[in-house]
């Protein structure tokens, strides 16, 4: 499993809502900016929330507001901590009734990341059957007959994990209260033996690599949260055994491959969500080699990975431009001896591979294809890149590639709107096979939902690719309320895909519109950077222009057009708000940044790193201020629901206060909702349930909904 980068999002894409990491370098260290956790899938409430065992605390009803309470602006101090709300009488019994549908949606459980054993004849697999991210294992060829078996049994989410060499245990991380301080664990294939290998120092730990020849120790980078500097670490994989410091450098770089003689570690490093070099690091010596690209050159690099025998790297870039290619390079002299360019969709990208096996005739690397509102896998031959043998899957979303030890299958997870994420199996003539067919019974008391994919024009002509959900058929002479949902990042997009959130609304007569706003990925460089620094409100733009373009549809009721997201997404939500108070009836904003200036000096240091350069330098204050919903809070008169995890390391609950504490002393209706156990997430069961049930009777109420 690769260290998911942050292009997953670095904001996560609807929160994250969950941790991140489940492969692809670039969609990998932005795991250490996004965490450890899950694909996107399972970070994101529009894809498909987690679930889990321990119940979610909430603290006592607020004291009434005062009309003194002065509003926090960016260039006042940070608030004292705003109590949240608690339903009372009929809100919570309406919430209870909603909370039986939401819970309803989680008998469609995810499976993720599946990673076959040495031997062939086991899948190891995430999963949140039990209400909460954990670690699964089960026989293959069994086609999901037998019932998997739970490795472990935590009140914590597991994030990261992945199988050793010898085959005979499992290294995960986990985190407490989703704090991203990720912790590693061992424990055998057959449940025993739990052990943590890293207790002591809180770190944000990123993917473990086991060397083959170097049996017994892993590689890994880590960083303390409140910094960017990269610390590289090898260490037994034994309790007693403390780890030994190889490497530090104050970047912000990431681990994301590690040779079979365990010798030599490919490092990542990003100067910004579009500028990101290689370097090889030779891990006896801790001497530094560039690698890609040739000084002077900007690229976005999004995976990198040793061949088997450590002769070549195969890499993932966009060269500069506009076109996705995978180079395979020599690993000594670093010059390149093959080449693969992505032709359709042409301004797709890479996000991550699978090069694995001993290599030999017939092996192969696998390669995920972003092509922004959809995903695609690709086959390589691995000495050539020329494509081999096409794959087919169905329109959705997926990653967590991983190649099997003989070289002859890739695995991986893929949903579509109408199946969460599913475990597959893929082979070397292309042939796409379920590891387990789940039953998902819930799914068949659900209405049938049309997804297409359509473009919207903006305020400027530039084409806004949109993802729609409707319920099929339409209600006839009915209109529909209408959430808008942004994406977070922002260097992210929507795929069409499963989403727990969409479903939920859907089922309750909304309908969802996902815009891909310029900053989003896939569908070019040139569109990926349409939003950076002083063109931040161009994207801002583009979100009024598909609201009003979705009020003038015939099923839409302008009247009841929502606006919704989280993280960035979530910030995007708050200048809606605050920018177009006309246009937006409603919004619901899952830690949503309210200014940038007091994000900047409260975020994660690997995260205020990245956004020096994407949003604007921390010294220019003013800047930050005018691109921040703070600039207008005063101008808001939409409903606001608001929600934040307690131990948010990336957009601390400080930024939800100040929202919550500002409209409550103008008495706009606003109510607050936060989790203690959840961080930068919605990982837990009873925490999506209850923001599902919550945020739904929110908006019955203030749209008038049923009325």
């Amino acid at each position: 499993m690769r260290v998911r980068l942050f292009a997953a999002t670095i904001l996560g894409s609807l929160a994250t809502l969950s941790a991140l990491a489940s492969s692809g370098a670039m969609f990998s260290m932005l795991s250490a900016i996004n965490g450890c956790g899950g694909p996107p899938e399972a970070n994101d409430p529009t894809s498909q929330a987690s679930a889990s065992t321990s119940t979610v605390v909430f603290s006592p009803p607020p004291p009434s507001a005062s009309s003194s309470v002065t509003a926090v602006t960016s260039a006042t101090v940070a608030p004292p901590v705003v109590e949240p709300d608690v339903p009372q009488g009929n809100d919570a019994k309406r919430d209870a009734e909603l909370l039986t549908d939401a819970g309803g949606l989680f008998d469609a459980f995810w499976d993720q990341s599946p990673r076959r054993t040495p031997d062939g004849k086991r899948v190891v697999f995430k999963s949140n059957r039990d209400g909460i991210p954990q670690l699964y294992v089960a026989n293959i060829g069994d086609a999901g007959k037998q019932a998997a078996t739970r490795l472990v049994t935590l009140t914590e989410r597991v994030g990261t994990f992945d199988v050793t060499p010898e085959g005979d245990a499992v290294v995960f991380a986990s985190d407490k209260g989703a704090d991203e301080n990720w912790s590693f664990f061992k424990v055998s294939l057959d449940g025993k033996d739990l052990t943590e290998l890293t207790p002591g120092t809180k770190l944000n730990r990123d993917q473990p690599f086991f060397p083959r020849q170097a049996k017994g120790t892993m590689v890994y980078s880590a960083r303390a949260s409140s910094e960017k500097e990269i610390k590289v670490f090898v260490q037994p994989i034994a309790a007693t055994t403390a780890p030994k410091l190889v490497y530090s450098e104050k970047s912000t770089s990431f681990v994301v491959d590690v040779s079979a003689d365990g010798k030599r570690a490919i490092l990542l490093t990003l100067a910004s969500l579009s500028d990101s070099k290689l370097t090889m690091l030779d891990l006896e010596t801790g001497k530094t080699t560039p690698i890609y690209p040739a000084a002077g050159k900007t690229e976005y690099v999004g995976d990198a990975r040793f061949s088997a025998d450590g002769s070549r790297i195969q890499l993932a870039t966009d060269g500069g431009g506009e076109e996705a290619i995978v180079l395979s390079l020599d690993a000594t002299s670093f010059a390149e001896k093959a080449r693969y360019v992505e032709k359709k969709p042409a301004t797709a990208r890479i996000l991550e591979l699978a090069v694995g096996g001993p290599g030999g005739k017939g092996a192969f690397v696998g390669a995920m294809v972003d092509a922004g509102n959809h995903m695609e896998l690709r086959l390589l031959d691995a000495s050539t890149l020329a494509p081999t043998k096409s794959v087919t899957l169905p329109l959705g979303a997926g990653g967590g590639l991983a190649m099997s030890d003989d070289g002859k299958h890739v695995t991986l997870h893929w949903s579509t709107p109408e199946s969460p994420s599913q475990i597959y199996d893929v082979d070397a003539g292309g042939k796409a096979t379920l590891l387990r067919k789940e039953s998902f019974p819930g799914l068949g008391k659900l209405a049938k939902v049309k997804a297409s994919i359509t473009e919207v024009a903006s305020f400027d002509g530039q084409k806004i690719p949109v993802n729609l959900y409707l319920p099929e058929p339409l209600p006839k002479g009915k209109k529909l309320p209408t959430v808008v949902v942004v994406h977070g990042g922002p260097a992210s997009s929507y795929e069409v895909r499963w989403s727990v959130l969409n479903r939920f609304f859907l089922a309750h007569g909304f309908a969802i519109v996902e815009p891909n706003v310029r900053g989003s990925t896939g569908f070019g460089r040139k569109y990926e950077q349409a939003d950076d620094g002083p063109k931040r409100m161009d994207a801002v733009k583009d979100v009024e222009e598909i609201g009003k373009w979705a009020a003038k549809q015939p099923w839409a009721d302008e009247s009841k057009l929502v606006i919704l997201g989280g993280s960035y997404g979530g910030y995007m939500t708050l200048m809606g708000v605050t920018n177009h108070p006309k246009l937006w009836k409603a919004g619901v904003d899952l830690f949503g940044i309210y200014s940038w200036r007091t994000f900047m000096t409260t975020t994660s240091g690997v995260i205020r790193d990245i956004f020096q350069k994407e949003i604007g330098p921390e010294s220019d204050g003013a800047f930050l201020d005018s691109i921040s919903p703070s600039a207008k809070i005063d101008q808001v008169v939409a409903p606001l629901f608001v929600y934040a995890g307690q131990n948010d390391p990336r957009v601390p609950r400080s930024e939800s206060d100040a929202i919550v504490q500002n409209l409550r002393a103008r008495k706009i209706p606003v109510e607050y909702m936060v989790a203690a156990n959840e961080g930068h997430s919605l990982d837990r069961k009873e925490s999506i349930t209850t923001f599902l049930a919550r945020s739904l009777r929110f908006l019955e109420a203030k749209l008038n909904l049923g009325k």
